[in-house]
């Protein structure tokens, strides 16, 4: 399709009464430098490397040697 034909079938569409709305935003992904901002804390977290299920992974793998 052409541009001159597309910009008939607009002008068509709009004659008989069509109406053109504009669609909301969508997610903006563009990189945003500051997007996320965390408050800064003296707290450490000591458990962030630690595995949840290790202690009992390895309660269930001892009970289950030979």
């Amino acid at each position: 399709m052409k541009r001159t034909d597309l910009n008939e079938a607009v002008q068509s569409y709009l004659n008989k009464g069509g109406k053109i709305t504009k669609l909301p935003d969508g997610p903006d992904f563009r990189f945003q430098a500051y997007g996320v901002s965390v408050k800064p804390s003296n707290k450490v977290d000591l458990t962030s490397m630690e595995d949840p299920g290790s202690k009992k992974q390895a309660e269930v793998f001892e009970s289950s040697k030979l």
